[in-house]
């Protein structure tokens, strides 16, 4: 028994090679109505950029603000933990460059009036910034974010560094 295609004379021993032959070669092409895309949503802007700012300015200083000095005195232990949480507006430069969980003693702390200078060593890293008052003269901002102190970006150096630094 052999069956004969009706489009093209092609013969086949059995009818699931016939089925098979005209459902590849002779397809009725329906016509596909095109599909809808949905609408993407727009992407939401990275909250930090690469060196761990926000990206909104005003966002970035009221992370900075303090409501009073850290107040570290010399010779004070301070342990990593804590150091990350007091300079949490830095936390991600204070990850990538230090290493370890030894703690960091008070070297020196100069408190001025509206200043105050921090200088933190370990057994392999000395890390220094400043808390000061910048916006008390600025008169376009309101008395509370004059009064607010204000840290700097600390400063990371290795020991190592330092001894070369100093021969």
């Amino acid at each position: 028994m052999s069956i004969k295609c009706k489009e093209c004379d092609m013969e086949f021993h059995t009818q699931g090679a016939a089925d098979l032959h005209s459902s590849i070669f002779h397809k009725e092409e329906v016509e596909k109505k095109p599909e809808k895309k949905t609408a993407k949503k727009a992407r939401k802007k990275p909250t930090l950029s690469p060196d761990g700012k926000p990206q909104d300015f005003q966002k970035w200083i009221a992370r900075m603000e303090r409501k009073k000095p850290l107040g570290y005195g010399i010779g004070d232990k301070v342990s990593m933990n804590q150091l990350k949480k007091d300079l949490s507006s830095y936390k991600l430069t204070i990850e990538e460059r230090l290493s370890g969980r030894a703690p960091f003693y008070v070297k020196e702390s100069k408190e001025e009036i509206d200043e105050r200078i921090y200088v933190l060593e370990s057994s392999a890293f000395r890390i220094s910034w400043k808390e000061c008052k910048p916006f008390e003269k600025n008169k376009a901002l309101a008395k509370a974010k004059k009064e607010r102190w204000y840290i700097t970006s600390p400063r990371i150096n290795t020991i190592d560094f330092i001894k070369k630094k100093k021969e």
